[in-house]
């Protein structure tokens, strides 16, 4: 683990459950987990619960998408370090996301969640604490 004492906090962001049951079993016991559906909740859950790192995706229901979601969490001082790495099905949109803030981004279809697990655990290891 890249720091000792407590777990890493994953804050997951997407509302598609079935791919959250799958980051539950790939993660769980990994990282201290906390799931949102919405922008609105997981903008509010990531100022509260400060995550070591935030897996997001941009097409979400309610008043705020992901982008919305990216674009006030590096406005916040305190996520100035924090990864945000970015999975989601607009295509051709990896160059406007990355200039929002994230730390990465890729497309739901070209990864599996062995790929994102080792890209999360990249992110990790260059975020100073």
């Amino acid at each position: 683990m890249w720091y000792i004492g407590s777990m890493v906090k994953l804050l997951i962001i997407e509302d598609d459950l079935l791919l959250n049951e799958a980051y539950e079993r790939k993660f769980d016991g990994i990282y201290e987990l906390r799931f949102e559906t919405d922008g609105e909740r997981g903008l509010r859950a990531a100022l509260s619960w400060e995550p070591d790192v935030i897996l997001l995706d941009i097409f979400l229901p309610g008043r705020m998408s992901g982008l919305d979601v990216l674009t006030d969490l590096r406005k916040e001082k305190k996520f100035g370090k924090v990864p945000i790495f970015v999975v989601t099905n607009l295509p051709d949109a990896e160059s406007k996301i990355m200039k929002l803030g994230a730390s990465k981004c890729c497309m739901k279809t070209d990864v599996d969640l062995n790929s994102i697990a080792k890209d999360i655990e990249d992110l990790l290891e260059k975020t100073e604490r």
